[in-house]
């Protein structure tokens, strides 16, 4: 079984995280007053960061199962449930310039709604020469990509262009 860690952060951890920040922010305030409002926002933001570059550990190559972790949280990917799947860059605006991932999607469907599962790993402008170049296989989460590509060629849609508001 082959393990990699991708830089995605699930929507539930980040929810979590956030609700830490004011918990550790509330919990200073109340026991040491008004200067534990400081305390509490530097230790509340300090675990923030932690938690929301910690990372997903993803493992794959033994069956059809994609396992994910991230700290306890723990999801499944079954590729025999998913209708298809694809890759793209995305441009997301930050401070400083924007910022880019290379996303994989899993798309499938349940009780009529589509859906979808999403991994995804932060790039830098190095890696987006090299995929523009043609050397996108160089990158590591595109593994998972190709595994589950061997496994279901037919559900495999490739590179997709990226909808992009500009």
């Amino acid at each position: 079984m082959k393990k990699l860690k991708v830089t995605y952060t699930p929507p539930f951890a980040i929810k979590i995280s956030v609700l830490i920040l004011v918990v550790i922010i509330c919990a200073e305030v109340h026991f040491f007053g008004e200067i534990g409002l400081y305390i509490g926002i530097l230790i509340g933001l300090a675990a923030y960061c932690i938690m929301c570059r910690k990372g997903t550990i993803v493992e794959f190559g033994n069956g059809s199962i994609i396992k994910c972790r991230y700290f306890f949280y723990k999801w499944d990917i079954d590729l025999e449930k998913i209708d298809r799947f694809s890759y793209s860059i995305e441009s997301h605006l930050a401070r400083g310039g924007p910022r880019y991932t290379f996303d994989i999607k899993f798309y499938y469907s349940e009780n009529d709604v589509e859906d979808y599962y999403k991994l995804n790993t932060s790039i830098g402008r190095e890696e987006i020469l090299k995929c523009m170049e043609g050397g996108v296989h160089k990158l590591n989460i595109l593994q998972i990509y190709r595994y589950a590509e061997n496994l279901c060629p037919e559900k495999a849609g490739g590179y997709v262009e990226s909808s992009s508001i500009f």
